[in-house]
């Protein structure tokens, strides 16, 4: 009989979002709560579980989209 093992493996996702809100604390706080990472099983594994964990948001104002001002 094989033994499974459970592990937790962090994953980094960067992701580029544009909001309706005013305050960046509430685009964060909305992604957390309702927003969904979606990674399926594999042959050799089964996700049990997803969570978004939010460490850290940068200024739009530092972020260069490809484009020149």
């Amino acid at each position: 009989m094989i033994m499974k093992k459970y592990h937790t493996v962090f994953l980094m996702v960067r992701a580029i979002a544009e909001s309706d809100f005013e305050q960046i604390g509430d685009t964060v706080h909305e992604i957390e709560t309702d927003s969904k990472v979606i990674l399926p099983d594999t042959p050799k594994v089964k996700i049990l579980e997803t969570e978004i964990l939010l460490t850290r948001v940068r200024n739009v104002k530092n972020i260069n989209h490809g484009t020149r001002s």
